[in-house]
């Protein structure tokens, strides 16, 4: 009669351990990791029982917009979740809403513990990489880029893999990509290649998003653009123009069809399509200040002069472009 009773106790304490280790857990996952509005001013639910349950109402407070108690959601699944059951994926949701709310620091934090959990992990190793990218840590975001299109060839089930060294434009048409692969990797490394001249790389990177991606306007700009740079301003217009196509308003698309005008001498097309987008005076500025940059001072000259009959006492930026371009005429001159 009596062990039963011994192990009914034995039961009752190791069921109120576990409980106390659970809610020990939940208050260290939450010092660690939230930073919204006072808990008592959030609308929260009695205790989840399982971690599916906290995510989804994680997920439904994130849809109606209500970052703080989603973030509360997230960490109170996270005392749930055993170790590699989607620990990793919930902590990059926990991320994303720091991000969203410019805590860097709880961001960063959240994206590493997610990676202790998977390295592997997608979604997490590009939105670092972006963001390395961002600061200017070029060599740490293409780390983490290049880690990112590794674990999505593992997803695909394929053997190629890059290296950071890579400059093989050969290795990256032999990539694997489908819709689910890591867009943003690609493009993200495109750009630090770009940025280092390996023009060549950049655009058979953006290419592979073409291919998965072909009415993407972001990816044809990319590709635009680093045509423009190679000096290759045929395929520059080309690509810059279909981008336009799909997003006409695109102010980003109109400058770089403006410089790529430039670039071929023509000046006329470049200001109307800067006129397109801004007033008249700014454009005669813009003209003018590209001519300057591109070493043609002394074309700027009339471009400036008129931004500045035009909208003069106004227009401070003309004056100073144009003074600049006197200056390098009178360089250019003396030499």
């Amino acid at each position: 009669m009596k062990r039963p009773s011994v192990c009914i106790a034995v039961t009752l304490i190791i069921g109120l351990l576990a409980g106390c280790t659970a809610q020990q857990k939940r208050h260290s996952m939450m010092a660690q990791l939230y930073d919204g509005r006072p808990v008592s001013r959030l609308a929260v639910d009695s205790a989840p029982q399982t971690a599916q349950e906290a995510i989804v109402r994680g997920d439904a407070a994130m849809h109606a917009q209500q970052d703080d108690l989603a973030l509360f959601e997230y960490i109170r699944a996270l005392s749930l979740l055993p170790a590699g059951q989607h620990r990793d994926k919930t902590l990059y949701k926990i991320g994303r809403i720091h991000q969203l709310h410019q805590r860097d620091r709880l961001s960063e934090k959240a994206y590493q513990m997610a990676l202790q959990d998977n390295p592997h992990n997608i979604d997490v190793l590009q939105q670092l990489g972006v963001n390395y990218s961002k600061k200017g840590a070029f060599d740490v975001g293409k780390r983490c880029f290049i880690r990112a299109i590794n674990a999505d060839q593992l997803r695909l089930h394929h053997h190629v893999m890059l290296s950071p060294s890579i400059n093989q434009i050969d290795t990256v048409d032999a990539l694997e990509m489908d819709d689910h692969s890591p867009a943003n990797a690609y493009m993200g490394l495109g750009i630090i290649y770009d940025v280092a001249s390996q023009h060549g790389m950049a655009q058979a990177l953006y290419k592979k998003v073409l291919n998965v991606h072909p009415q993407s306007s972001k990816v044809l700009l990319n590709i635009g653009y680093s045509y423009y740079m190679s000096g290759d301003d045929l395929e520059a217009k080309r690509a810059t123009l279909a981008a336009l196509a799909l997003d006409p308003d695109n102010s980003r698309a109109q400058n770089n069809l403006g410089l790529i005008y430039l670039g071929q001498g023509k000046i006329q097309r470049a200001l109307n399509v800067f006129m397109q987008q801004m007033a008249s005076y700014q454009a005669l500025n813009r003209v003018g200040y590209l001519l300057m940059i591109q070493g043609h001072p002394d074309k700027a000259i009339p471009y400036l002069q008129q931004a500045i009959d035009e909208k003069s006492s106004f227009y401070q930026a003309a004056h100073e472009n144009l003074e600049r371009a006197f200056a390098e005429v009178n360089a250019l001159a003396h030499q």
